[in-house]
């Protein structure tokens, strides 16, 4: 029979890579129930979308509230990215509670409940601003807005779905099951994610101030700024200065265990101003909100009306209850006529 000869440097060789791999295994296992750095940050992580799996059922049910007691169609938008994201999390929470043996459900229903949670936000900016464009704009410049803002709603969603293609899963000992992503589309999504909200606000204020710019009626103006600013603008700026501020700070620190709940801050960032996007016609119910934003808007106002010139008029008006209390005041160039006791008794006898 046939031995075969072993060398012994061989032999010593594997059993130093076997002793060195079974010191990495028991490194590498984690002590769920300690303080490690970690388990730490998958508690924090816990906690946030905890929280944020409740304001995306508030905001899921408040729009299908908005959507059935309006008849308006717009809070579809706000709706369906609130419910998606409420079962995205729903999927997370669930699997950190029950550690399943397989983790593939729980990949197809993040999936699944990822391609709806985003997208219909960029659309929301897109619809409104070809509305707006048409009514306020150009043929041919409402054609342009129009264009420039689909095309990058389409950029935005085709570099979404192709970093949700992408991503693979895996079993965790805390979380249960995850979700991992080589990161080749995550930049784009973001640089288009910002250039797509950017522009939207943009637009919206180029076209708030070119219109009331040639108009030179007050009320007219303020009527004319009033329609445009309920359009959105808030709103619209909120979310382009969340994107800005937000992913920049999820690039840098990517990386870092528990970071990555900026994903779900600026989510709940975008599907409250979506929502309010919507639901502003129908603010006044709220005194609160109303107020504050009607105080905003005010402040918009008067800025645009001290850039007019106003040098026909010799006293100046603020708003238009000072038109109605209007009380011109005597000077020494505009004498009072002195009223006689004589005159007042023969006007009574008359």
């Amino acid at each position: 029979m046939y031995i075969p000869q072993v060398e012994e440097g061989n032999v010593l060789n594997d059993s130093l890579k076997l002793l060195v791999k079974r010191e990495e295994e028991k490194t590498e296992e984690i002590d769920i129930t300690g303080n490690d750095k970690s388990v730490v940050a998958t508690r924090l992580v816990i906690i946030v979308i905890v929280l944020s799996w409740y304001i995306y059922g508030k905001y899921a049910l408040l729009s299908l509230i908005g959507l059935k007691r309006h008849k308006n169609f717009n809070f579809l938008f706000s709706f369906t990215a609130a419910l998606f994201a409420f079962v995205n999390n729903t999927n997370d929470i669930i699997h950190y509670v029950y550690h399943p043996t397989n983790c593939h459900p729980f990949y197809s229903i993040f999936v699944g409940s990822a391609t709806l949670n985003w997208a219909p936000i960029s659309w929301l900016q897109a619809y409104r601003l070809i509305v707006i464009s048409k009514i306020y704009l150009r043929k041919k410049s409402c054609i342009a807005v129009s264009v420039i803002s689909i095309c990058l709603s389409c950029i935005y969603c085709s570099f979404y779905f192709c970093n949700l293609s992408i991503f693979d899963y895996e079993d965790s000992k805390i979380m249960g099951c995850a979700v991992t992503n080589p990161g080749t589309y995550t930049y784009y999504v973001m640089f288009s994610d910002i250039a797509d909200s950017v522009f939207a606000f943009g637009a919206l204020t180029f076209l708030i101030f070119r219109s009331v710019r040639n108009l030179k009626e007050l009320n007219t103006r303020n009527e004319r700024l009033n329609d445009l600013v309920g359009q959105g603008v808030l709103e619209l700026l909120i979310i382009a200065f969340a994107k800005i501020i937000i992913y920049p700070m999820i690039a840098l620190t990517s990386y870092i265990p528990a970071f990555d709940i900026f994903w779900d801050i600026l989510s709940i960032v975008v599907i409250i101003c979506a929502y309010n996007l919507v639901n502003f016609p129908y603010e006044h119910c709220d005194e609160y909100r109303y107020s504050f934003r009607r105080g905003v808007f005010g402040l918009l106002e008067s800025s645009v009306n001290h850039s007019q010139n106003g040098t026909s008029s010799r006293y100046s008006v603020s708003g238009s209850n000072s038109q109605t209390n209007y009380t011109p005041k005597l000077t020494k160039t505009e004498p009072a006529a002195p009223t006689s006791i004589k005159k007042e008794i023969i006007n009574d006898q008359v």
